[in-house]
């Protein structure tokens, strides 16, 4: 028979053991996320309502803040979460390179860190314990390849490009140069960031409708947001429909432009699913689950003659969508099939 003295010595390290035990396997029912995104451009404010309702679906508390392309304030939102002492953080880079000293100072305070939509590159990023996001190469192929066709190989492109130093921005420019090397009559007359926002692309894009005039055949853009941008300023000179013009994201207006026949191609990334299940990947870490450390979603192209199928699932349905969230990105990991939708 065990004596009163072992009983509480017992008691007492088992008490100690669950004091002392791993974040990772702690009780997390109700984990607390922070999340810093780069902006709150078309893509991100759709993904913020799927973050949301995975958060929900999992009584999980998630801190969102936008750093409005600014470094600094993404840095100053990292530092607070660390020091609000969040379960986890999840980060969408405003730069893939700049936010090591932060990675390691979060990773140190015992908080996990989860990248997603947009990669971190350095030594710091062997920290993050997840990557969710896109194949953003083979979005830029595709995207490249669509124009292309339409100008059956020969003619001048001009292409808009994401913030330097973005891993969207360089691997999307990365599969359109991969594309272009492949097609020699087809020149490049400009190539130049416009950011993701519409604004700066329209007047990009009048910029270089004054300069080459004419002499511009397509337009590669590496978001839909710019590419919409972009169409405003060919509206202005009755271009729009004349020239070939692809894009990224398949937001509303996106996929609205493919329908009307201003764009020729969009690609899908889903952002809704991409930060939900990047929601979803921190808190089952958090629960110490296994999860995967890297989830690339690959886009599929969306054209004319399927755009109505993905508009009418993603915006005309788009509640019942975001409602049947959780049970789809629980299949699609278990599955591996990250994309699936």
């Amino acid at each position: 028979m065990m004596s009163k003295r072992t009983g509480l010595k017992a008691a007492l390290f088992a008490t100690a053991a669950l004091m002392f035990a791993s974040p990772a396997f702690a009780d997390k029912a109700n984990p607390v996320i922070g999340f810093t995104a780069y902006d709150m451009t078309s893509f991100i404010a759709w993904g913020k309502q799927g973050a949301e309702a995975i958060a929900k679906a999992n009584n999980a508390k998630l801190l969102w803040q936008s750093a409005k392309s600014d470094v600094n304030t993404q840095i100053s939102q990292i530092q607070q979460f660390i020091n609000q002492k969040v379960d986890v953080i999840i980060i969408a880079a405003v730069n893939s390179s700049t936010l090591g000293p932060q990675i390691a100072q979060a990773t140190a305070a015992g908080i996990p860190v989860i990248a997603t939509n947009l990669s971190i590159s350095g030594p710091e990023a062997e920290k993050l314990v997840s990557y969710v996001g896109p194949n953003d190469v083979g979005a830029g192929e595709q995207e490249a390849q669509a124009v292309v066709d339409a100008l059956h190989g020969k003619g001048n492109v001009v292409i808009m490009q994401g913030p330097v130093g973005q891993s969207g921005a360089i691997d999307r420019t990365k599969g359109i140069q991969n594309v272009l090397a492949k097609n020699p009559d087809i020149k490049v007359l400009a190539m130049q960031p416009a950011n993701w926002e519409r604004t700066q692309a329209y007047k990009l894009m009048q910029d270089w409708l004054s300069r080459y005039g004419k002499d511009i055949n397509g337009l590669i853009s590496e978001n839909d947001d710019m590419a919409i941008g972009s169409i405003q300023a060919l509206k202005e000179k009755g271009l729009n429909g004349k020239i070939p013009v692809s894009g990224v994201d398949a937001i509303k207006d996106g996929l609205r432009a493919v329908r009307s026949g201003d764009m020729i191609q969009t690609n899908l990334q889903n952002g809704a699913l991409e930060l939900g299940m990047a929601v979803q990947v921190a808190i089952n870490h958090v629960q110490g689950k296994e999860v995967p450390k890297e989830a690339m979603l690959q886009m599929p192209g969306i054209t004319k003659a399927d755009v109505n199928k993905y508009y009418d699932q993603l915006f005309d349905n788009a509640d019942k969508f975001i409602a049947g969230l959780p049970e789809l990105i629980k299949a699609n990991m278990a599955s591996g099939k990250y994309a699936n939708q």
